[in-house]
């Protein structure tokens, strides 16, 4: 009887000690739980494309300058197979006093895939006689994030090209709030401004930032209306967070149509 009592006494004390340690395990699993979900939510937010773009880097040949560009891709318009809502053709040249240098924006809006054709007309054009390019490279997802333009006349615009890439662990689902934020702001100001997200589905970890701008007076509207603010400070600093992003190359843009 007597080492039965202290049988029943040892399992009491046993199954005291079992539950405090199960309810702190699962507590613990719990915590980690919440954790894994809140970072599976985050990652688990991504930008909903609406078009795919090729960035062709060029040289203009020796034999060529800016000149013979302009008239060739003046006659290009004229062809039917570039008056095409499918795709939007753009040259950016940097802002420099010297350009023999561009890049070829090829955006397309349907889900055919038009590289090849276009690329094969552009050479069939005499493209090739005027500019080397690099058409071996990666497609890129695009999201338009905001686009208030006022003035739509103004055919050349000041475009300001970023590559960036996520930092400490952050994706997308991180950054959003930083860019909702920004783009509240920019929609409170009278400046004619589209923003542009491209990311390389092969590379997550980076992306590319577009600035347009339909104005040339841009730099100062910004810095009279927005830089100086603490939103803005505010904002650069959640993007700083999340991002790094290279010094932003400036070009004046030209849709071609």
């Amino acid at each position: 009887l007597y080492s039965c009592k202290n049988s029943h006494i040892a399992y009491n004390y046993f199954m005291k000690i079992f539950s405090k340690y199960l309810f702190i395990i699962l507590f613990l699993n719990g915590c980690s739980s919440e954790a894994d979900l809140s970072f599976k939510a985050n990652s688990l937010i991504v930008p909903d494309y609406k078009f795919s773009t090729y960035l062709i880097e060029c040289n203009l040949k020796d034999n060529s300058n800016l000149l013979s560009l302009e008239s060739f891709l003046s006659n290009l318009i004229k062809d039917k197979f570039y008056n095409d809502n499918k795709f939007i053709l753009r040259a950016h040249f940097p802002k420099t006093s010297f350009v023999d240098q561009f890049i070829l924006d090829i955006q397309n809006n349907s889900n055919e895939d038009i590289f090849p054709s276009l690329i094969n007309d552009l050479s069939i054009q005499g493209f090739d006689r005027i500019a080397s390019c690099n058409f071996n490279t990666n497609q890129l997802s695009g999201l338009s994030l905001f686009e208030n333009i006022i003035d739509d006349k103004q055919l050349s615009i000041a475009t300001e090209i970023l590559n960036c890439g996520y930092i400490n662990g952050s994706n997308y689902g991180d950054f959003k709030l930083a860019i909702d934020r920004f783009l509240n702001q920019m929609a409170t100001l009278k400046i004619s401004y589209k923003a542009v997200y491209l990311q390389d589905q092969n590379a997550t970890n980076e992306f590319i930032w577009i600035n347009n701008f339909y104005s040339d007076d841009y730099s100062n509207e910004l810095t009279n209306f927005w830089i100086n603010t603490n939103e803005a400070q505010e904002i650069k600093n959640e993007f700083l967070e999340n991002s790094q992003c290279a010094k932003a190359n400036i070009y004046n843009s030209y849709t071609i149509n």
